[in-house]
Parts: structure tokens; sequence; C-alpha cells
């Protein structure tokens, strides 16, 4: 079968078009492979995610590219399958295929400045409907990041064009371009005024100002370099929409002025912070004096309480377990949220009880013939119930 013409490739701004069926085969998760003599369709190629639409009435999921050039579509087998040879209408799904084109020229700009400026590769690219990734192999600072950013977005509101072409090979030998890897012709080279000069197969827009805008959303070491994650275009719009509304939000909340919020969430944490510590002291103030409580001649000891922390726990249990023979132990939370536990003694084999806890509360434990800790999410009656039937 000869390779499928690329209409992506000589317009990315077609939407719909007519071709020819040249082969059908059912799969075996009941969808269907179609292959055209040609296609508008976008395959999953170079990082980026397949095109999606409609061929004939029927829904296209997914778009192959194979080693011979042809392109498969892969379709849901709902509805009326045309025969072989017949001409059949496809629908390109137009603004996830654009939103892509903002992303993938965006990407070509950010990464001829790191180029630029560091001399670093795009060694990783990532484009579909929930994320867009770029991987670099240098590591790039907070402030780097940043200044790279605006200037990128200084390219975009520039408006410059970008052009996609298959040069010769002599006007190849002579080009500097960036590329991942070793490439035979033809080789298409997509090229942005003044910023960068790639080989990529993807649709690209027809200028930077089409890109309407690039942000990084988050930049994290990855592999000795750096990954950063973008959004551009009406994606990076919604995004800052969506951000908006969350910082109105708690800007009516705290009765503050946007700017000052996260001064004020920082004072309203520190004050959480110092009351938990008040409650935490109280909690330890009471347990200590239901400790003492108990008479020495009672063998076992148990206390349900909130809010106390671990360190506290195992220090109070081992001082149950040096007056008291039994079983020793503290639960801590309540019955909504579940309880963590330490239990204890010097004359009954931990691990045993532990076997008993796991099966009959249910809980999740573990430790020493001494000593165990754990967590159940069962209430104080049943937990009581079952030790003292034990």
């Amino acid at each position: 079968m000869t390779a499928t013409e690329k209409l992506y490739d000589q317009d990315a701004y077609i939407r719909e078009f007519d071709a020819s069926v040249l082969s059908i085969e059912r799969t075996d998760n009941d969808t269907l492979s179609i292959v055209l003599d040609r296609t508008a369709f976008f395959p999953e190629a170079g990082g980026q995610s397949s095109d999606r639409g409609t061929l004939g009435g029927l829904e296209v999921i997914h778009v192959e590219l194979h080693a011979d050039g042809v392109i498969s579509h892969i379709c849901r087998d709902v509805g009326t399958v045309p025969p072989v040879g017949k001409t059949v209408h496809g629908e390109i799904l137009w603004e996830r295929r654009h939103t892509f084109m903002q992303h993938h020229t965006g990407e070509h700009v950010f990464s001829g400045l790191v180029n630029r400026d560091y001399g670093y590769a795009n060694v990783g690219f990532h484009l579909s409907d929930h994320i867009c990734t770029m991987d670099y192999n240098g590591v790039l600072t907070d402030e780097a990041v940043m200044r790279l950013e605006k200037e990128c977005n200084e390219w975009i509101y520039r408006n410059v064009p970008v052009t996609c072409a298959y040069p010769d090979e002599r006007a190849l030998q002579g080009m500097a371009y960036r590329c991942k890897g070793e490439l035979s012709p033809p080789i298409r080279i997509v090229a942005i005024d003044g910023v960068d000069t790639c080989a990529c197969c993807a649709p690209h827009v027809r200028s930077t100002g089409e890109i309407g805008l690039l942000k990084v959303i988050e930049a994290k070491s990855y592999k000795g370099g750096v990954r950063l994650t973008i959004l551009c275009g009406r994606k990076a719009f919604h995004d800052y929409l969506d951000r908006f509304a969350v910082l109105a939000d708690a800007s009516h909340l705290l009765s503050s002025q946007a700017a000052d919020v996260p001064e004020r969430i920082t004072a309203l944490l520190e004050d959480r912070f110092a009351l938990n510590g008040k409650v935490s002291a109280l909690q330890e103030e009471r347990l200590a004096e239901m400790i003492n409580a108990v008479p020495d001649t009672q063998a076992n000891a148990l206390f349900f309480v909130e809010d106390i922390p671990t360190k506290s726990i195992r220090h109070a249990v081992n001082s149950l377990m040096e007056q008291h023979d039994g079983c020793c132990g503290i639960f801590c939370g309540n019955d909504a949220k579940g309880y963590q536990f330490i239990l204890g003694s010097q004359t009954i084999d931990m691990t045993h009880l532990a076997d008993r806890l796991r099966k009959e509360l249910p809980a999740k434990c573990g430790g020493s013939p001494r000593m165990l800790q754990g967590q159940t999410s069962s209430a104080q009656a049943q937990i009581r119930t079952l030790l003292s039937a034990l």
C-alpha cells in the first residue's frame, strides 16, 4: 500500500476533506482501522497526541503513522461502515487541533530561546489533552525560567511568521537547525523568524501571535535536567480564569485584598500551629491525669484521646507498661476519622494480638512482641469490646 498523502503537511488549517477508503480492518477491541488515500488527520508523532474527529460519520479516536508512511484511522465501530473504494468525508475536531498547534509552536519558541542562551537540547516533549511538558538536558533556575517565559511572550506579541517547508538536501547542508536525532531526507523544517529553526513533523500556527500566551505552570528537576509544564493560548486563558476565581474566593473569605491573601494565610497557619500546640499540651496534661488515676493493681490500661503527638503517646505507653502487667494502650483519634494506636505489654506477646486485631477489627498494625503500632477505622465501642474479650 502506498504512503498516505499528508494534507496536514500542505496546510495545517484544513478542517474538512474528502478521501477514498483503501482498506478497513476490525480490531480486537471493537474498533475499525481505516486507511485512506489522503488525510488531514495528524497521527500520533513527535510526542504529540493524534487528532480526533469524524470520518464518514464514525468517531475517530486515534490516528497511527506506520513505518511505510501509511496512516490508519482508529474509529469506534458504531455507525455505518463505508465500503472500500467509497469517498468519505473527514472532519477534524478543530478547537482541539488548534490548541495543540498553539502549544507546539509555543514549545518551539521557548526551546529556541533555551538553546540560544544555554545550549540545552529539548530531549523530551509530550503534548496531550491534559498536559504539555518539555524536558531539557540542563538545569534552569527559577529566575532563568521567568526570564525565558517573559521573552517568549515578547516574541508572541511581535507576531513573527512561522514557516514549514521541506528544503532540498543542498539547502539542508548549509542550515543550522535543532533536531533530536539523525534524520533522513526529506526533512520538514519549522522556522520562526529570529527565534528558532527545528526539524518537526507537526502542524503549527502561521505566526507567533496566534499562540496567544505562554505560561510556565511548573518546573521540576528531571533526569539531571529540568521538566517544564506549560499552557498556551485558550488553555492558558482558562487556567487564568480558574486561578483568578480561586483568588477572588480566598480574598472574599479572608476579607482582604488579593495581594494580601498570602500574608493572611500565613498568619492563619501560624495561629493554627500555635493553637494546636496549646491543645496538644492540654491533651497531654489530661492524659497524664488519667494515667495517674489508674490504680497500680489494675492489670490493663486503655485510653482514647485526640490530638496528641505520636512521640508523646509512645512515651505514655512506656510509662503505663512500667506500672501495669497487662495490656496498655492509647488510641488517638475519633470514630469519624479513625484511630492511630500504640499497644504494649511486658507479659503479653503483641504479635499474637496484632493477628487478632487485623482479622477482627480490622486494623493495620505491626511491631515487636513487646509493642505494636497501627491504625483502624473501627469505632471506639467495637475496639473496647474486642480488647475486653481478649
